[in-house]
C-alpha cells in the first residue's frame, strides 16, 4: 500500500488453475554429474494488457529485485529506474546526485523496507519529490531477528517466494492507486505472476529433495538465508559475518568458533555473495577443509546475462548452486 510521506508432472496439475497466458514449463531435473546454473523453469509471457495514453508511469525503485517485481506487475504501463546497481551490496549504498534527480521525476517510488534500503528516505527527502512512496513488505510476517538495528525483523524475505506474492499485491495494489485505469492490467499481471511464484516454490523443493538431510547445513557470507532454510528445510548452522547486516566484522574468535562448526556439522561448503569479498570466507574454507561456492546471489540481482537478473532468475541459480555443492 502508498504511504504518503518431474515435478514436471506434479507441476502441471498444479498449474492448471494458473491462466493459459501464465502458464510454465519445468525442464527436466539436471543429472547429479551436472553442475549447470541454468534454469529450471521456462515460462511464457504475462498478459500485457494495454500501454497508458500519456505514457508508462515513470517508476523509482530502490534495489535490482524490487525493480523485477515492479516490472512484472507493470508491464509496458510501467518505465523502471533501478537505484541500486546489479551485484552492490544495499546494506552500505549510498545514493547519488542522479539518483536524486531519478527520484525527483519519478510518479512513484517503490521501496523494499524492513531497514534494507533505509538510504531511501534521505534520497526522497533530498529530492523534494512528492510522489508517494510505495513499502513492498508491507504485511509480510517477518521472521524474528536478534539485532537491534533489525527490530522490525530480518529482511531477506524475498527468499521464500509465497512472502513474495504479498509484494506483489502490494505493487498491484500501489501502482493501481496511481494509475486507475491500468488496474486491470496491474491485477492480471499479479495474478499471473504469483502462479509463477507458486510454480517455482514447488520446483525448488523438488530440487532440494536431492538434498540427503543431514547435509542441509548452510554457512554463508551473512545471515541472508534464514528464509530459504525455513521454507526448505534447512539449518543456517552459521555466517562469516555473524549478522543480518553485511558491514559488521567478524572477529577472531568468530571464525574460530564457525571452523568448529563446520567441523562438528559435517558442512561439506561455505556459500560466499555477489554483493561481499569471499576473501575472508576463502580464508575460513581453508581452515576448516571445505569448498567454497563464490557466486551465490543474496541481496542483488546479478548483471545482465548472469541468469540471476530477475528474481526468479536468482532464486533459480541460487538453488542449483545449493544443491550441485551440498547432493
Amino acid at each position: 500500500m502508498i504511504r504518503w510521506r518431474p515435478f514436471i508432472a506434479v507441476l502441471a496439475l498444479a498449474l492448471v488453475l494458473v491462466s493459459p497466458a501464465s502458464a510454465v514449463q519445468v525442464t527436466p531435473q539436471a543429472s547429479p554429474a551436472d553442475s549447470s546454473v541454468a534454469p529450471f523453469l521456462q515460462i511464457n509471457p504475462l498478459p500485457e494488457g494495454d500501454p497508458r495514453p500519456d505514457g508508462p508511469l515513470s517508476v523509482a525503485a530502490t534495489t535490482g529485485i524490487v525493480a523485477d517485481l515492479v516490472r512484472q506487475a507493470g508491464g509496458q504501463r510501467v518505465d523502471v529506474i533501478t537505484i541500486l546497481p546489479a551485484n552492490a551490496d544495499p546494506h552500505d549504498f549510498e545514493p547519488s546526485p542522479e539518483d536524486v534527480v531519478a527520484v525527483e521525476d519519478a510518479d512513484i517510488v517503490v521501496t523494499y523496507g524492513l531497514r534494507l534500503d533505509e538510504w531511501a528516505e534521505d534520497l526522497v527527502a533530498n529530492s523534494g519529490s512528492d510522489a508517494p512512496v510505495s513499502v513492498i513488505s508491507e504485511g509480510v510476517q517477518p521472521l524474528a531477528a536478534d539485532e537491534d538495528e533489525f527490530e522490525a525483523g530480518d529482511p531477506h524475505a524475498w527468499f521464500d517466494p509465497t512472502r513474495v506474492q504479498t509484494m506483489v499485491d502490494n505493487i498491484a495494489a500501489s501502482l493501481s492507486e496511481v494509475d486507475p485505469d491500468g488496474a486491470p492490467t496491474y491485477q492480471a499481471r499479479a495474478a499471473a505472476y504469483k502462479g509463477y511464484l507458486t510454480a517455482l516454490d514447488v520446483a525448488i523443493q523438488d530440487r532440494v529433495a536431492q538434498i540427503p538431510i543431514e547435509r542441509r547445513k548452510l554457512v554463508t557470507n551473512h545471515d541472508a538465508l534464514s528464509y530459504f532454510a525455513e521454507r526448505y528445510g534447512f539449518e543456517v548452522v552459521g555466517t562469516v559475518i555473524p549478522s543480518l547486516d553485511t558491514r559488521a566484522e567478524a572477529s577472531a574468535r568468530d571464525v574460530a568458533e564457525l571452523v568448529d562448526v563446520i567441523e562438528r556439522e559435517g558442512v561439506s561448503a561455505i556459500f560466499a555473495e555477489n554483493t561481499t569479498s569471499p576473501n575472508l570466507a576463502e580464508e575460513l574454507a581453508a581452515q576448516a577443509g571445505v569448498t567454497v561456492v563464490d557466486d551465490l546471489y543474496t541481496d542483488s540481482l546479478g548483471e545482465p546475462g548472469s541468469g540471476a537478473d530477475t528474481y526468479l532468475g536468482l532464486m533459480q541459480t541460487d538453488t542449483v548452486l545449493i544443491v550441485n555443492a551440498l547432493r
